[in-house]
C-alpha cells in the first residue's frame, strides 16, 4: 500500500475573519502522526503553510503527479488531504480568496488512488460532505489487502457552525481529538488499528467532551464502492 498526503495549515482567513493562532500548528501536529505511524514518508508528505489558491492548486498537482509516480502492478494508492483554517460554507478562506469545496473535490477525484480521504478542520466545513450517490460501505484506514474504492470526507463541524481553538490545547479541539485517536486512543477494540469509523467516533465523542455546552457537530461523508 503507498500513501501520498497534501497537508495545509493557514492562520489567515477573509480580511474580517481574526487570524487563528493554531491553524498551521495543527497541520503540522496532523502531518506528525501521519509519518510516525501512519506509513507516509517525507518525501510522500506536502505541507503547505498560509497558501494562496494558486498554491493549494500547485501543490494538488503536484500530490496528483506523485501519486501517479507510483507504477507496481496492483499497488493500493490512498490520497489523504488535510485542511486546518478558515473556511465558510462555499469552500476554504485563503486571504480575500476563496477555494471553492466543488474544485478541491474535482481535483481530488482527478488522481489515480483506491481511496481518497479529505480531512477539514475549519467553520462552516460540513458544506463539503453534500454530495450524494454511490453506495455506503463500512470504511476503513488499515486494511491493504481490500479491493474497496472511493472516498471519505471528514470535516470539524457543520454546515453552519464554527470550530474552536483552545489556548489550553493550543490547538482545535478537533484535530487535537483526531491525532490522540490516530495515535491509538480510538482503537476500541484492541487488534492494533484504527478505522476511519473509529476516528471518527473517537474524534466526535472527544471533541465533544472537551468543549462541554459549547456543540460543534462534526459531519462525516464516506461513500466507498466495492
Amino acid at each position: 500500500m503507498y500513501r501520498n498526503a497534501l497537508i495545509i495549515g493557514s492562520n489567515t482567513g477573509a480580511p474580517e475573519r481574526q487570524q487563528l493562532r493554531y491553524a498551521v500548528t495543527d497541520a503540522y501536529s496532523f502531518a506528525n502522526v501521519l509519518k510516525s505511524i501512519g506509513g507516509i514518508s517525507n518525501t510522500s508528505c506536502i505541507i503547505v503553510e498560509n497558501p494562496s489558491v494558486a498554491r493549494v492548486k500547485q501543490a494538488l498537482q503536484a500530490l496528483k503527479e506523485s501519486a501517479g509516480e507510483i507504477k507496481h502492478k496492483n499497488a493500493r494508492k490512498e490520497i489523504l488531504f488535510y485542511y486546518s483554517g478558515h473556511a465558510d460554507e462555499h469552500g476554504f478562506l485563503l486571504g480575500s480568496e476563496v477555494f471553492e469545496y466543488s474544485t478541491l473535490k474535482a481535483e481530488l477525484n482527478s488522481i489515480s488512488a483506491d481511496v481518497r480521504i479529505a480531512i477539514v478542520d475549519a467553520c462552516a466545513s460540513g458544506s463539503l460532505t453534500r454530495e450524494k450517490g454511490g453506495v455506503k460501505r463500512p470504511p476503513f484506514l488499515y486494511d491493504a489487502s481490500s479491493k474497496m474504492e472511493g472516498h471519505a470526507y471528514l470535516t470539524s463541524s457543520s454546515d453552519d457552525e464554527s470550530a474552536i481553538e483552545s489556548d489550553k490545547i493550543k490547538g482545535s479541539y478537533f484535530t487535537h481529538s483526531l491525532v490522540s485517536g490516530l495515535r491509538g486512543a480510538a482503537d476500541f477494540n484492541s487488534d492494533g488499528k484504527v478505522t476511519l469509523n473509529e476516528a471518527y467516533q473517537f474524534t466526535f465523542n472527544e471533541t465533544l467532551r472537551r468543549r462541554k455546552k459549547q456543540l460543534q457537530v462534526r459531519s462525516m461523508q464516506v461513500t466507498i464502492y466495492g
